[in-house]
């Protein structure tokens, strides 16, 4: 796959076009995940265009903005535009997993009337309000992992004496131990974490271009998933008045392990244009 790079100001982006088919699939991957995970979606009728999340791969966003100017879902989507006008794409589908399902919800009042389908693969920011999402908006918090980032064995350590206690759910603790696991790791947790805290869904607009619009908007879950949970994609999708969207799987937050793949796959359905 050819890799490309957009860039407005001092923010970059990377991306890669994988296919030549007639319906554009635009992908957006989860922390810490690679583009490659959709490559499932490879079909003679699809055209995948393979966003690459800032920090992560050659897509740059400044570390010294993080704390006075995070990345707007205003900025990203110029660079989203400027992204569909070099590739002369008139319309598309939306599908991302996890922390590139914040970036989709975030986007999708953008771009009415060019969306065909939305196919969220256990979103990150369904609930703005939980502890994960308001604690990033909180600076005293921030502070507190910017302390941890040369130290994640300290964050550890907290996480470890939560869970004893039953605070932190053992999905959850084997997650943050997974991408605690090192500096650099855990340094990309956090400047996600701090960095994409304004990257969030408007949900009246949403409800109102999903009902206007009439395309397939589908939330897919793990039953398992003890990370992001089926609950509050339900909660999301009834404020959203979408109540039928949901589609759950027999599966964890695991889902490109091969033996899934599958079952990830019978979920998607990308219509071909008469």
């Amino acid at each position: 796959m050819e890799s490309k790079i957009i860039a407005k100001g001092d923010v970059q982006i990377e991306y890669y076009i994988s296919g030549s088919g007639s319906e554009h699939i635009v992908c957006l991957h989860g922390h810490g995940r690679p583009v490659d995970d959709f490559v499932f979606l490879n079909d003679s009728n699809h055209k995948l265009i393979l966003i690459v999340l800032p920090h992560h791969g050659n897509s740059k966003f400044p570390i010294e903005r993080i704390e006075k100017d995070p990345m707007s879902t205003n900025e990203f989507n110029l660079l989203f535009k400027q992204l569909l006008d070099t590739e002369s794409i008139i319309d598309f589908h939306f599908v991302a997993f996890s922390q590139g399902g914040r970036f989709v919800l975030s986007l999708i009042p953008f771009h009415e009337g060019k969306i065909k389908s939305v196919h969220l693969i256990s979103p990150d920011a369904m609930d703005s309000n939980s502890f994960y999402n308001k604690a990033s908006r909180n600076r005293w918090a921030r502070k507190l992992f910017i302390s941890w980032e040369n130290k994640p064995e300290r964050f550890i350590r907290g996480a470890r004496i939560a869970h004893k206690l039953g605070l932190v759910r053992p999905k959850v603790f084997a997650f943050i131990q997974k991408f605690a696991a090192d500096k650099a790791s855990f340094k990309r947790a956090s400047v996600t974490w701090r960095g994409f805290r304004n990257i969030t869904a408007d949900l009246k607009l949403l409800e109102a271009v999903i009902s206007k619009n009439d395309f397939r908007f589908v939330i897919i879950m793990g039953k398992y998933d003890q990370v992001i949970r089926t609950k509050q994609a339900e909660s999301f999708l009834n404020k959203i008045k979408q109540a039928n969207g949901l589609i759950e799987v027999d599966c964890g937050h695991d889902f490109f392990r091969q033996e899934n793949i599958g079952l990830l796959k019978s979920c998607i359905e990308i219509k071909k244009a008469p």
